[in-house]
């Protein structure tokens, strides 16, 4: 798994997600991760309640049994995000916000 840097997130927010914390993050970097981790859980759960309620469709599903329901793929990103959420803001002994919408 990569190591995540402030560059990886410049370079994309959701590499909070993907990429492993280094063995002795800086304050700086878990700042900007818990920022980054923030905006990926709030923007996921901003389309899963959008999806339940009708007002998005994502590019991937189809209207058949073949496919899980259109929240579902936002949803488990936003609790993944919030996972990633709640370890940053221990190391960093801050409180987590509630998501936004």
């Amino acid at each position: 798994m990569p190591v995540l840097t402030i560059e990886a997130i410049r370079q994309n927010p959701w590499n909070v997600l993907t990429h492993e914390l280094p063995a002795d993050p800086g304050e700086l970097l878990l700042t900007a991760a818990r920022l980054a981790a923030t905006y990926c859980r709030d923007g996921e759960f901003l389309l899963a309640t959008a999806a339940r309620d009708g007002g998005y469709v994502p590019a991937w599903w189809d209207d058949t049994d073949a496919t899980p329901d259109a929240h579902e793929e936002s949803e488990q990103l936003s609790y993944r995000a919030d996972d990633v959420l709640s370890e940053i803001s221990e190391l960093l002994a801050v409180e987590i916000e509630e998501p936004a919408g």
